[in-house]
């Protein structure tokens, strides 16, 4: 994203942009692993979440922000529409926050090969 206000309307805005996840879309928080062939696997990308959350007010002071874009690519366009509303619950005016889900939504379309509908994940 351009910094420059003559090619991006955004350049002023405090910019928060999720990156992919852990496969549970930034909303896994398990205390035990989960066994997949021979690895564990831990899904705690809630906490994650939450802690990048903590160190963006602890260094930018994201909550008095005059305007906030959130948003992500694919699997990071979900984790930006499930946290929005986390967002706007740690800031002073929830208005500022605006959600961008780039790519993110995932609709039923027919499977070219046989037909069939399936959800594209």
């Amino acid at each position: 994203m351009s910094t420059d206000p003559s090619k991006n309307e955004f350049a002023n805005w405090t910019k928060i942009i999720f990156g992919y996840c852990d496969g549970a879309m930034h909303q896994g928080s398990t205390k035990a692993p989960l066994k997949y062939k021979d690895t564990q696997l831990y899904f705690r990308g809630a906490n994650i979440t939450r802690a990048h959350f903590k160190w963006l007010e602890q260094t930018y002071k994201i909550s008095t922000a005059s305007n906030i874009v959130l948003t992500g690519g694919s699997a990071g366009a979900l984790g930006a529409l499930y946290w929005s509303n986390y967002l706007r619950s740690v800031v002073e005016k929830p208005s500022v926050v605006s959600t961008i889900a780039d790519s993110g939504i995932f609709m039923n379309a027919k499977v070219h090969e046989s037909g069939a509908l399936k959800l594209q994940t």
